[in-house]
């Protein structure tokens, strides 16, 4: 990977350069669309409990199934007349969206089909040579390797929900819905990652790992970024604090109002913030990722009163 700030043996290949089918700008469907494709179609497009990432910008909201995005891992697409790339990463259930507008241009992001820490690094798609690109990590968005990765720019995230399909659409009904790609149709109704996400074992070298502290490696956080800080937020901590496996917790982090509409089972924690603008990002991943990437553990959040 040509020059590394981070450990080289912890950068691994897992498949060739762009091994998936990256996703630009790919056909929309309308929710009602959606339900129609479910009627004729033996096989559903999307039920209501499916996990869908939600993106919205200028008054347009969009959803990208998790069950398209495990055999995309990069969307490069437009919301609102931002470009961004929405990223998913399944070994690490890790969801980012960065906005594709950097300091040294428009990136088109693509696999470089390397691994650090269990994380996907991206590249840019623009450049004709990839090895001149930065390896940049898909939870982080941080430059770790390539040619000079020292100086290259950060991606910026942007929030982004993991909910259900039945909590986007409810609470935006004029959504559109990334469609799927025609051309690996029959690969969407497989789930190469069922037996993986059903236990706590890893497949590929991470470190450091975090220390016990009460959470499986595969327990959900969710990151919110206010003014610039981030604030760690376990769906097991959660559970334990309203004694149920799902429901609605109402917390502050860094000052700021938080309702959090989570389901452990379903895997999904939906942050809705009474000042939005204070939130920068939004991300989700399995703790051990982000601690691995991070360093830090999350922070137990009580719920308010």
């Amino acid at each position: 990977p040509g020059t590394a700030l981070v450990p080289t043996d912890l950068i691994v290949r897992a498949m060739p350069r762009d091994g998936l089918t990256i996703a630009d700008e790919p056909s929309r469907l309308t929710a009602a669309e959606v339900e129609r494709r479910n009627d004729q179609e033996r096989g559903k497009l999307l039920v209501s409990e499916d996990r869908v990432i939600g993106v919205g910008h200028a008054g347009e909201t969009r959803a990208y199934p998790l069950r398209l995005m495990r055999w995309h891992e990069v969307v490069n697409d437009e919301v609102g007349g931002r470009a961004i790339a929405v990223t998913y990463g399944p070994l690490c259930d890790s969801v980012a969206v960065y906005s594709r507008d950097t300091s040294s241009g428009l990136v088109t992001l693509g696999l470089s089909g390397l691994l650090y820490n269990s994380n996907a690094l991206l590249y840019d798609r623009e450049l004709a040579d990839p090895a001149a690109s930065p390896l940049w990590t898909q939870l982080t968005g941080q430059p770790v390797a390539g040619r000079d990765p020292a100086r290259a720019p950060a991606l910026q995230p942007i929030p982004a929900v993991v909910t259900t399909w039945a909590k986007w659409r409810s609470r935006h009904p004029q959504t559109t819905v990334m469609a799927p790609v025609p051309e690996i149709k029959k690969l969407y109704k497989r789930d190469p990652y069922h037996s993986y996400f059903g236990s706590d074992s890893l497949r590929f070298p991470v470190e450091p790992l975090p220390p016990a502290a009460g959470w499986r490696y595969k327990d959900r956080v969710v990151i919110a970024t206010i003014d610039g800080v981030h604030y760690e937020i376990a769906i097991p901590d959660l559970v334990r604090t309203l004694g149920s496996p799902s429901g609605t917790a109402q917390v502050s982090a860094g000052g700021l109002a938080l309702e959090i509409h989570f389901d452990e089972d379903l895997g999904f924690a939906e942050l809705i913030a009474a000042e939005p603008e204070r939130l920068s990002a939004i991300r989700s991943a399995f703790w051990f990722s982000w601690y691995s990437l991070k360093g830090t553990i999350p922070d137990i959040i009580r719920t308010a009163g």
